[in-house]
């Protein structure tokens, strides 16, 4: 039984040296926040390094929005999402919110939302310049 107990205490200790590694914390990777734009509505960032290229004409991007309070007692809000850009129709939608997945998403335009707009336009422009 004692055996047993070194045998897996070992094993233990070797797994915690391995995953404790910085340079494997590291490979999970940085964010580069970009602030894009700030209106009545909040503030919209992206996360630079994250955009990347799916298809011919589509990218994904990490977006960052925190939402103003509309009345003084409300707390700001902050959410983050993963949207799937349509770089030719200028379209987008939502893979994920807050880390949860949107199945069955919808493409979508922006509607006039200078936000999502900023981010479009910004997302596509640097697969472009590329």
């Amino acid at each position: 039984m004692k055996i047993i107990f070194k045998f897996f205490s070992l094993c233990f200790t070797f797994l915690i040296l391995i995953l404790n590694n910085s340079e494997f914390a590291y490979g999970i990777g940085n964010v580069d926040w970009l602030l894009l734009k700030e209106n009545n509505d909040g503030k919209e960032w992206i996360d630079m390094g994250s955009i990347k290229e799916t298809n011919a004409g589509e990218i994904t991007v990490l977006t960052k929005f925190l939402k103003n309070p509309k009345e003084p007692s409300d707390k700001e809000e902050l959410s983050l999402y993963v949207m799937r850009i349509n770089c030719n129709d200028k379209t987008f939608k939502d893979t994920s919110i807050n880390g949860i997945p949107q199945f069955g998403s919808k493409w979508q335009n922006s509607n006039n939302d200078e936000l999502i707009e900023v981010v479009i336009e910004k997302s596509c422009s640097e697969i472009i310049n590329k």
